[in-house]
């Protein structure tokens, strides 16, 4: 089985083409003069100005039309620091949206919630997606927001015997299904050569993982951040983790419904372009992002900082995406023994709003008619 890895190299795209467009407009105003003809001069100034305020004055145009009201399901995760950001420093406001963060402990709720009409946009990793996908439910991603490594790991109890990953063999380990860290145990053991029918998977909701390792409840868990923080921080020298470097990238996805992709692209236009404006921010003003995101993960900025690099915003859709996914649906049909096929994921990803933003960060290859 393959397991991709994704860089995005979208964001400097994203930063710098407005103000090259801008340029090669004034100077071909410029240029003009040499003929000796105030005219093109005049024509020059002006379209350059129209541009300058049709590129500038998007958020300021979005604002002054109907403002709309939407709900952002998120749970603690780096990958949602764009999210965070574009609440605290008013991007989503600017962009004519009354935003409201609704807060769930993982992903997998998150996407739960918009499923269930609760929320209308839901940051969430890519294994909910696909187990999602292979139940037929009426998702859309919308865009890949953050890329991040070593989200996932495998916190292990030393006095519990284990030092390395073949001590796994005999252990329980407590999982939330579903999630990223179920999936991450699953590739773990397998690059380990481990038989999963040698450990002991115990299944926990996602506000349970902590709790039942520090009560020894189960000997490991396989979570992601900040709960592996909170782990290592209580369980001090006896935490143990167990992780492959380059073994796994998370891919923190925007997610709507099918039906509100298709009744409200305006929406999802608007959210990604105060998602834009975010990363930016985070490029210029990484220590003031930092602070943005540890208040609202609920840890300190020492904490976030030691993690920091390991996530890359982006704003992006790329047809990696869709290997993950289907990598992903493979495992769940055969480990549940769903007597279905693994579903065209090109049904379960929406481009619309993305290329309206950014027209080439999205590098899916889809259907033709």
């Amino acid at each position: 089985m393959f397991y991709s890895c994704r860089v995005s190299g979208n964001s400097s795209r994203q930063s710098i083409g407005t103000d090259f467009r801008i340029g090669v407009s004034m100077r071909a105003g410029r240029k003009g003069t040499r003929k000796g003809s105030r005219l093109p001069l005049l024509f020059g100034t002006l379209f350059a100005i129209a541009l300058l305020a049709g590129c500038q004055s998007g958020p300021e145009r979005s604002a002054s039309s109907a403002r709309k009201q939407v709900t952002i399901a998120v749970s603690p995760l780096l990958g949602s620091t764009a999210i965070y950001v574009a609440d605290e420093k008013g991007y989503f406001r600017q962009e004519g949206l009354d935003a409201t963060l609704q807060r769930h402990a993982s992903g997998q709720m998150s996407l739960q919630a918009v499923l269930s009409g609760k929320a209308d946009f839901a940051a969430v990793a890519e294994t909910p997606i696909a187990y999602a996908a292979v139940e037929g439910k009426p998702l859309a991603v919308v865009a890949t927001i953050a890329e991040i490594d070593r989200a996932a790991l495998i916190v292990a109890r030393k006095d519990r015997g284990i030092s390395q990953g073949v001590d796994l063999k005999g252990k329980k380990v407590g999982v939330a299904p579903g999630t990223s860290g179920d999936f991450f145990l699953h590739i773990y053991l397998m690059t380990s050569y481990i038989d999963p029918k040698q450990v002991s998977t115990v299944n926990l909701p996602s506000e349970q993982i902590v709790n039942a390792l520090l009560s020894g409840k189960v000997d490991a868990v396989s979570t992601w951040s900040p709960l592996t923080m909170a782990l290592q921080e209580k369980l001090g020298g006896n935490a143990v983790l167990l992780d492959e470097p380059g073994l796994y990238t998370l891919t923190w996805n925007l997610v709507v419904t099918r039906d509100l992709a298709r009744r409200d692209p305006d929406s999802i236009v608007r959210v990604l372009r105060a998602i834009v404006r975010a990363n930016r921010f985070i490029a210029e003003r990484p220590g003031e992002a930092q602070a943005i995101t540890a208040r609202n993960i609920g840890t300190e900025v020492a904490d976030v900082a030691k993690e920091w690099a390991d996530c890359k915003p982006t704003a992006s859709l790329d047809q990696s995406l869709i290997l993950d996914l289907e990598d992903q649906a493979r495992w769940i049909v055969k480990r549940e023994a769903v007597g279905i096929e693994v579903p065209n994921f090109l049904d379960f990803i929406d481009t619309t709003g993305l290329r309206v933003v950014v027209p080439d960060a999205v590098q899916i290859v889809e259907r033709r008619e």
